[in-house]
């Protein structure tokens, strides 16, 4: 599995140019025909922003934490929720929408799961940008801690690579798992930090969730909270679990890959 995981980093790495092509042509296509273009990729995540916020904000007399306001803590967490659960769709069904190309012999179809990590990136960091923006209009400057969104956002593309290798190669095999992985996230969501905070003991429990690691790191470098090393017992975990997940991806995509062909 070792052998299986390091050679598919081996050949992303190799096939770089084409990945960064492949990702940039699929962002535009997503919105390819529509009147505002890829506006709508940053119009969607703002309304839901604006009605999570609209609706929240008056259910609550007061913000979510005190020591900073609730649009702070929804922003933080939101940003890289959206970022997970558009690059875990998209990707789930990637050798499927690009069957054309999975059934080429010459295509390297080890990139496409990352290609579509890639495409949702681009957004991404642009939502980072608008994140600090309404975070300073709060109130709540970024730091120099702000610096370690870079660790975390390698820990959240790490994490969904391991993920979608796993989702994507069992896709063509089975077509429910969409359906199952659209009914799980909004599960999902309302177990992690997003939108509302957990009290210690049930933290304890929902921190089984190694996104739970990701989006509180995330909301702690937009708001000055700890280093990423102060936490470094969950910060383990959280690596434990990706490794052995990457290798059991790995395991899956290369023993399923040469069936693709056969059901797509």
């Amino acid at each position: 599995m070792i052998r299986e995981t390091l050679s598919i980093f081996k050949n992303i790495f190799e096939n770089r140019k084409l990945l960064v092509q492949f990702s940039f042509n699929d962002f535009k296509s997503k919105y390819a025909g529509s009147a505002l273009g890829i506006v709508w990729a940053f119009i969607t995540p703002l309304v839901t922003v604006l009605t999570y916020w609209f609706v929240f904000s008056h259910i609550r007399a007061r913000g979510a934490d005190e020591a900073y306001p609730f649009i702070v803590y929804l922003v933080t967490g939101l940003i890289p929720w959206f970022f997970f659960s558009d690059s875990l769709l998209s990707a789930t069904n990637v050798f499927r929408e690009y069957s054309y190309l999975v059934k080429k012999v010459v295509f390297n179809v080890q990139i496409l799961p990352t290609s579509k990590i890639l495409s949702s990136l681009y957004a991404h960091v642009v939502f980072i940008f608008i994140g600090f923006g309404i975070t300073s209009l709060s109130g709540v400057f970024p730091t120099v801690k702000a610096l370690q969104l870079l660790y975390y956002l390698f820990c959240l593309i790490i994490f969904l690579t391991a993920v979608t290798w796993l989702t994507a190669s069992t896709q063509p095999f089975l077509p429910d798992i969409m359906q199952f992985i659209n009914v799980a996230m909004q599960t999902i969501m309302w177990t992690l930090p997003v939108i509302w905070i957990p009290s210690e003991n049930i933290a304890r429990f929902l921190k089984i969730n190694p996104l739970y690691y990701v989006i509180q790191g995330y909301r702690d470098s937009f708001t000055n909270g700890p280093w990423f090393w102060e936490n470094w017992q969950y910060g383990l975990y959280f690596w434990g679990f990706t490794i052995i997940l990457l290798l059991i991806g790995s395991g899956v995509f290369g023993r399923l890959k040469p069936h693709f062909s056969d059901v797509l």
